[in-house]
């Protein structure tokens, strides 16, 4: 059964610096993972934290998405958030860039023919990040205003951390989709999880019958509304694919608490996908940028703007320092 359960105690980590600016400290913390079976190479928790040298105004956690290109554009987008005052967190999630497992590809396994491996990286993922949460608690670098905002898979883990914690005050999901059936069998991102397929891999589970895995998707994707508890809707029948599928944890959010990015361009998610993650969601606000799903990456101002609207953060000298090219110091 999957299964977020995780024994809670705060790590010993060890943290440096690793650069800093005129408004800003960046640092990389990494301990061991308290996930129970971590797959090789994915171990070591890598967070990277930014600081504001002034008296933070608040708290962000920002979720990549698959693979690595997006991440420098995300680490960069922190650094600016840094500088107008919100501390902030980049996990890096199992899986992806500098944790990519033994013999893999940065960002594969999350949507793999094997159904017990990609279970346990959307498992890891969301262990790791309550961890990083529990920490910056534990630090007290974690304030009452905060935000968490997830990009693409990052986006999906952001809504099942939402509905499995209390602690995030904002959730903004950035070009984002559920119905994991759908997405493996439509979605041109993942068409090396066909090409398993072809290779004869993927026969648990029928996740080699397109039409059968989906039909039987979306009927157990109806069924959603029938379970009262998260706890109960682990513990059915339905398919395990769907239980680490954002649309089975959108119910157990709140609405008002979400914002939902759409990319008009978006050929990375068919569109049915993001429309179903919006409205299990119960429909919360939403933006519809014209981009696609990666080349809005380059406008992190949009996003930065977006965060302190969101976070109640309103002085213009912050949203100031959104624009400006931070200085990297060298001593």
């Amino acid at each position: 059964m999957v299964s977020f359960e995780y024994s809670r105690k705060i790590p010993s980590f060890s943290s440096g610096y690793i650069m800093k600016g005129k408004n800003f400290r960046a640092s990389v913390m990494k301990f061991p993972t308290l996930y129970e079976k971590p797959f090789p190479g994915t171990e070591t928790v890598e967070v990277y934290q930014f600081e504001p040298k002034e008296k933070p105004v608040g708290s962000l956690m920002l979720l990549h998405g698959l693979g690595t290109i997006n991440i420098p554009f995300l680490l960069w987008m922190a650094i600016h958030i840094a500088s107008a005052g919100v501390t902030t967190f980049v996990p890096i999630l199992p899986g992806n860039f500098t944790r990519t497992a033994n013999g893999s590809v940065s960002g594969r396994d999350y949507f793999s023919a094997d159904i017990e491996k990609m279970t346990r990286f959307w498992e890891h993922a969301v262990v790791d990040a309550l961890t990083v949460l529990d920490l910056a608690k534990e630090n007290n670098w974690w304030h009452n205003n905060n935000c968490l905002v997830g990009y693409c898979l990052g986006g999906m883990i952001s809504v099942i951390l939402t509905a499995l914690s209390e602690d995030f005050d904002r959730t903004i999901v950035i070009t984002s989709g559920g119905d994991v059936a759908t997405l493996m069998w439509k979605s041109p991102t993942l068409a090396y999880f066909r090409r398993d397929i072809a290779r004869g891999l993927g026969k648990e589970n029928r996740m080699d019958d397109e039409k059968s895995l989906i039909e039987n998707f979306k009927k157990d994707i109806d069924r959603l509304s029938s379970f009262s508890s998260i706890q109960q809707m682990l513990q059915s029948d339905i398919h395990p694919l769907l239980k680490i599928d954002p649309v089975a944890y959108a119910k157990y959010t709140q609405p008002q608490k979400m914002v939902f990015i759409e990319a008009l361009f978006d050929r990375a998610l068919p569109k049915e996908t993001r429309k179903i993650l919006w409205q299990a969601l119960g429909k919360p606000k939403k933006y519809i940028i014209p981009t696609g799903h990666v080349t809005w990456l380059p406008f992190q101002y949009f996003l930065g703007s977006l965060v302190l609207k969101e976070m109640n953060i309103k002085e213009l000298k912050r949203k100031f320092k959104l624009l400006e090219k931070p200085k990297i110091e060298e001593k």
